[in-house]
């Protein structure tokens, strides 16, 4: 829901800005295209540098919600942030959620991790277990015979609790679950 808010935001700042009113009609068909885009192609320096210009702002625009989007997120050291989210989705929904920000269900490979994450739990009034990024699946084995305890499954997905211990559930449980946003370390 947030993200759908700032999308409609996003567009009403777009059309109020930029008077983009007639934006709709300059790709009306794809019969006119060739006409518009050498229309377009032929417009003054003054036109296009005029267009540059909201294109500019246009992007400084996206770059301040995208930073609104992103305040309720907690930064680590290294930069990547983490959030907990208290809406109980099963594990796909929660990892394609992720995906909307930019984010998966976290991956944690290290004990500061661990803790950061089992910090941000401990914060929560509502969450005892949460969705990280690890699912479990098992290998065709030449044995049928298993002796897992079925409260003990091995196909399945992880949920960390408040102690930051990791548990196998099954991945269509509702739980809360946490994002992660790595830091991108390579600068283009």
């Amino acid at each position: 829901m947030q993200s759908t808010l700032i999308l409609c935001l996003f567009f009403v700042v777009v059309q109020t800005q930029f008077n983009f009113h007639g934006l709709s009609s300059f790709f009306s068909t794809d019969e006119e295209f060739p006409t518009q885009l050498q229309n377009f192609e032929s417009g003054t320096q003054t036109e296009i540098r005029t267009l540059k210009e909201k294109v500019s702002r246009l992007e400084k625009l996206v770059d301040g919600l995208q930073s609104l989007m992103l305040k309720e997120w907690n930064v680590t050291e290294s930069g990547s942030q983490y959030r907990l989210f208290e809406e109980r989705k099963n594990w796909e929904n929660a990892e394609a959620y992720c995906q909307g920000f930019g984010a998966h269900l976290a991956i944690i490979d290290n004990e500061v991790k661990n803790n950061f994450v089992k910090n941000l739990l401990n914060a929560s009034e509502t969450s005892d277990f949460a969705w990280i990024g690890m699912k479990t699946k098992t290998t065709t084995q030449t044995s049928t015979f298993t002796n897992f305890d079925s409260e003990s499954p091995i196909d399945g997905c992880a949920v960390m609790d408040r102690k930051g211990v990791w548990s196998i559930r099954s991945c269509i449980q509702l739980r809360p679950f946490v994002c992660q946003i790595v830091k991108n370390t390579v600068d283009i």
